[in-house]
């Protein structure tokens, strides 16, 4: 049989990965079941209902209840069967639960046909006891709520679409990953079991069982953690290498095709685009590598710390098998914490990187330019406080380095000198003498003690440059405290005469509401006694005049104008003046001896007032009679008041359409990558952070030696010599015409040019230091060992 036909044993193919906590319940809902039985399915109808929810509902009846509350379905006989013996699966205490239901038997093909049949079933129905098992049936659906969860027990009676099984499933990718997380925790959680076991060694014998067996487990995490952060890093590193594949196609093609503008603009987008994904692929990058440094630091800062304590129960000849892994543990974790300050020394680069582009980018129309400037020139001061904290760590973790290279030195040059030589016994002094005179002497010079010793001059010399490098980080340290200090003193003067300031613009403000307020009630009460007046007028003039509604809208119309109505054209009745008051009378008459007349003069489309005076408008005819005598005859009718002028109607102005909204363009799906598990030292992942670090130089090339210059094979003094007969060739400069800038933009830019200069006396001398050395930055050769 071949191989390749044969299916193996351990494939996972047609598996799936099922969810641990798809039946954890966050809350607590009461639920109540009403079973009855439907005579004519011949079935049991089972309700459920959600007594917590309904209340909730019942409370607040305007709330949306996206969930369901009640539940219902018919089950025969079979069917309860069934669903009882799931139940049983998950629990058997729910067993004995469930009711006896023989009596009720399914009918069949020929109780349908045969109606004898059903009349006696009919009969068996009516005398058979139905309510009974329905109670027993509802009790038994809540205990096996109790017992096998409400999720089961819903599932199972009332199942839901195919489409929500994916629910149950497990998202590979995270699931994998989850697994390897819990394998880190694990791993951490079996060395700080080991770590807590040693209170009860009291030997040494068994302690340095403990020790071998704490050795392993550190081994074991240190492998588990770098395949899960292998695995995190690696879609990153996809993405890095990818965005570089693409912009180095978009820059080849910008340099080789020909291409139109739009073109152009389209592909100089597009790389930046890349380019700004890359950058952030490589600050992920950064990340977890320090999360994974981390770890082991922490790890190993237990190990070292229990260790001391055990040293305290042993005396220095018992501690001297021991004494070894203790220097060990020192270097090791001297070493992870210098990897981890690297790491983040990287990320504060990174972030000092950020604030530079974006003071860069400020532009001249930003009016908060000069605020923005001042907060990221803080914000950079920050960073740049964090990262001389992390530059003293690792010169620190350096030292220790070296001060356990020493140590290591010092005990071995310590022994190699207290060692004894022991010879063989000579009968004849003659004989020992010939043997010493045979043996060969020894060159002080290239005896291991001397061999150490130079080894220990260079750790000493490497020791005070580190000495020296901390004096000048913590003079530096202190200008840029003094200039952080002397932002935020700026800032807060700034911030208090602001809201001083601003306090009394305030105030100012409010006074000038208060007014607009006052001379708006003003201009109120004027209308309203206007008003006033005028109906004072109009009820003095002899006649009264009866308004309809409509009248009176037209009467309000003037109102909108911006001119005052002027009172002639205001006025219906006669007039003794124009736009005077009117005159007193001799004597008040009585409401008996004064004519009624009601006038409903035709309605005007509404229009915009006239602009001209009072004194243009025509003014009625005067009517004036002697008072009638005490039994007069009624006096005729006064003449009607002359027409309104004709009013145009008021043109109102049609606002703008609103513009529809434009449609949102829906995010690229993103495609999906395939990881590759790449299995490696994290110390090589920042070994490769720290080169990606390094820029390259242009390189100007060589100029071909001029007619009168001797080549480059020739004699050097005769190249000399004859540049200096040819002389150098000077150029004509044009001098830049001054652009005309913008004052705002002027004083912004310099704002930004100064803090720059600021910025760069307190961080550009240390970091340039840093950058041109180079070899300091990593770790020598010998510390790997």
């Amino acid at each position: 049989m071949n191989s390749i036909d044969c299916e193996r044993l351990d494939s996972l193919d047609g598996w799936v990965a099922i969810k641990t906590n798809i039946f954890e319940e966050n809350e607590t809902f009461k639920l109540g079941f009403i079973v009855q039985w439907n005579v004519i399915e011949s079935k049991f109808a089972v309700t459920c209902h959600n007594r917590t929810l309904q209340r909730q509902k019942r409370k607040d009846q305007l709330a949306v209840c996206e969930t369901e509350t009640s539940w219902a379905g018919l089950f025969s006989v079979n069917d309860l069967k069934n669903v009882h013996r799931q139940f049983t699966g998950v629990g058997d205490v729910v067993a004995p639960y469930f009711p006896d239901l023989s009596d009720f038997k399914e009918g069949n093909i020929w109780d349908m046909i045969f109606l004898g049949s059903n009349r006696t079933f009919n009969q068996d129905d009516q005398e058979r006891d139905l309510d009974t098992p329905c109670r027993q049936l509802e009790k038994y659906f809540s205990t096996a709520i109790d017992i096998c969860g409400r999720k089961i027990v819903l599932d199972s009676l009332f199942p839901q679409d195919e489409r929500d099984v994916e629910e149950y499933f497990e998202n590979m990718q995270e699931f994998k990953r989850k697994t390897m997380q819990d394998e880190v925790t694990r791993a951490k959680d079996h060395l700080r079991k080991i770590l807590q076991s040693h209170g009860g060694a009291d030997r040494m014998i068994l302690l340095l069982q403990i020790y071998h067996e704490e050795d392993l487990a550190y081994q074991d995490l240190v492998t588990v953690a770098t395949t899960f952060y292998q695995y995190l890093l690696q879609p990153f590193r996809d993405m890095r290498e990818l965005a570089g594949l693409y912009k180095m196609e978009i820059l080849k093609s910008l340099d080789e095709e020909e291409l139109g503008p739009k073109r152009i603009a389209a592909l100089e987008r597009e790389a930046e685009e890349w380019r700004r994904r890359g950058e952030d692929a490589v600050s992920s990058i950064q990340d977890i590598t320090v999360s994974y440094f981390i770890e082991t630091s922490k790890a190993l800062g237990g190990m070292l710390r229990v260790m001391g304590e055990d040293k305290r129960g042993f005396g220095q000849a018992s501690w001297a098998s021991a004494a070894p892994r203790l220097e060990k543990l020192r270097f090791l974790l001297a070493k992870e914490t210098l990897q981890h300050m690297r790491a983040t020394e990287m990320c504060l680069h990174r972030k000092k990187h950020t604030i530079r582009e974006k003071m860069g980018g400020l532009s001249g129309q930003d009016q908060r330019g000069p605020e923005t400037v001042d907060n990221l020139e803080i914000q950079y001061y920050e960073a740049q406080l964090e990262l001389y904290d992390a530059k003293f760590e690792i010169l620190k973790n350096e030292e220790l380095l070296l001060v356990a290279q020493i140590d290591t030195l010092r005990r071995q040059m310590k022994e190699l000198k207290e060692e004894v030589v022991y010879y063989d016994v000579c009968e004849d002094p003659e004989e020992l003498q010939s043997l010493s005179q045979t043996a060969a002497p020894l060159d002080p010079t290239h005896s291991p003690v001397n061999h150490l010793g130079r080894r220990l001059q260079q750790l000493e010399a490497k020791r005070g440059n580190i000495c020296a490098r901390r004096a000048y980080l913590r003079n530096k340290k202190d200008q840029c405290v003094e200039a952080n200090e002397q932002k935020h003193r700026a800032a807060q003067h700034s911030s208090t005469h602001f809201t001083q300031h601003h306090g009394v613009a305030l105030k100012r403000e409010k006074r000038r509401e208060d007014e607009e307020r006052r001379k708006e009630w003003m201009d109120q009460e004027r209308e309203r006694t206007l008003s006033r007046l005028r109906s004072f007028r109009e009820k003095r003039q002899g006649s009264y005049v009866l308004k309809t509604p409509r009248s009176k809208m037209a009467a309000r119309e003037p109102q909108c104008s911006d001119l005052p109505q002027p009172l002639s054209i205001i006025s219906i009745g006669p007039s003794s003046s124009n736009g005077a008051a009117p005159r007193k009378t001799p004597r008040k008459l009585k409401p008996k001896d004064i004519p009624v007349q009601i006038f409903t003069p035709p309605l005007p489309p509404p229009s915009p007032l006239p602009t001209t005076p009072p004194t243009t408008a025509v003014p009625p005819p005067q009517t004036s009679s002697p008072p009638p005598p005490p039994p007069p005859p009624t006096l005729p009718p006064p003449p009607p008041p002359p027409p309104l002028p004709a009013l145009t109607p008021c043109k109102t102005e049609v606002g703008d359409s609103p513009m529809p909204l434009s449609e949102r363009e829906a995010a690229p799906f993103p495609a999906k990558m395939t990881l590759k598990q790449n299995l490696g030292s994290m110390d090589e992942v920042l070994a490769s952070l720290q080169r990606g670090q390094v820029r390259l130089r242009r390189v100007q090339p060589l100029a071909p030696p001029g007619p009168g210059l001797a080549p480059s094979g020739g004699d050097l003094r005769d190249n000399i010599m004859s540049a200096i007969r040819l002389g150098v060739k000077l150029r004509k400069v044009v001098p830049a015409v001054p652009l005309p800038q913008d004052s705002r933009d002027t004083d912004l830019q310099r704002s930004i040019k100064a803090a720059m200069q600021r910025m760069k006396k307190v961080s550009s001398d240390s970091d340039d230091e840093d950058e041109e050395r180079g070899g300091d930055n990593t770790p020598s050769a010998e510390w790997d060992s």
